[in-house]
């Protein structure tokens, strides 16, 4: 039923977006709880730059931006009272990612990691998964980031993920097949960068619908991962959340009260105790 519920939201933009506007008026980033907040997103259009900068900037005034990795070592420590941090993430590898959402990262200094399809990196599809066509291109014409813009993408220090070799949904598929698709992009994605791939984001990422909640999570740090990431709305806390940690599914064009609406805490009494001071700084093609 909650998925039937996600799904119609998504296919009615509108009442979706009404419901956030509805919620930002009662809640606030200011005060949102403690913990590890992990944004997902996927295409970041050129034409929507200055909204992505305006988006990681508000999130910059209410935490701070925070690595995988050290987002782990902190969850695995147990998530330290009264800080907040933001985890951005990319998923699909879109050549925008790398075209559009990488200056802005640069220019504001916050970190950011890309869950790329193994596959998908020298035989790219022509549409995004379960599309029939591709809303927008980068401006380069093409969809996918390609093996220079990875290693560059490295080389600016940002970190890569595997989001399995061929994108299928793992609720489908058998227990062979999932931990062949889990192990063999980690391995590929280490030979293509040199790096160690050590954290993993389940495609489409709903539990019980697009994965096995009781058997891939647990494939997935078999295979050396120290994380799974979902699409579960939510903060992380501990080390119990490494296995299915949250993620907050976002848009490049939402306004900035969306993001007060799924992640604040309601306006009544002081701001959450402890915030970190925002970290982001800068400026992205001509943003303020």
């Amino acid at each position: 039923m909650k998925h039937w519920v996600k799904s119609t939201l998504r296919r009615a933009p509108g009442v979706r977006a009404l419901a956030r506007r509805g919620a930002a008026l009662f809640k606030s980033l200011a005060y949102a709880e403690s913990g590890l907040y992990t944004l997902c997103y996927h295409q970041v259009p050129d034409a929507q730059q200055d909204l992505f900068a305006a988006q990681l900037r508000h999130l910059g005034r209410h935490g701070d931006f925070i690595d995988a990795d050290s987002a782990v070592d902190r969850l695995a420590a147990g998530w330290p009272a009264g800080e907040r941090a933001f985890l951005i993430t990319f998923d699909d590898g879109y050549a925008d990612t790398f075209e559009v959402a990488r200056p802005v990262l640069k220019a504001l200094g916050v970190p950011g990691i890309v869950f790329l399809v193994s596959d998908w990196i020298d035989v790219p599809p022509s549409t995004p998964p379960g599309l029939d066509r591709a809303p927008s291109l980068a401006p380069s014409g093409r969809l996918y980031m390609n093996r220079s813009e990875v290693a560059a993408w490295c080389a600016d220090g940002l970190d890569i993920g595997s989001h399995t070799a061929t994108h299928p949904r793992l609720s489908r598929l058998g227990r062979d097949r999932v931990a062949d698709e889990i192990a063999r992009s980690r391995r590929d994605l280490a030979d293509l960068t040199g790096r160690e791939i050590r954290h993993f984001a389940c495609p489409w990422g709903v539990a019980g619908h697009d994965f096995h909640p009781e058997r891939d999570p647990a494939l997935a740090l078999e295979s050396g991962y120290r994380t799974f990431f979902t699409t579960r709305r939510g903060r992380a806390l501990s080390p119990a959340d490494l296995p299915m940690l949250p993620r907050h599914v976002v848009e490049p064009h939402w306004p900035v009260s969306d993001f007060d609406a799924l992640m604040g805490g309601r306006r009544t009494g002081w701001p959450a105790a402890g915030t970190a001071k925002g970290t982001a700084k800068g400026g992205a093609k001509g943003t303020a």
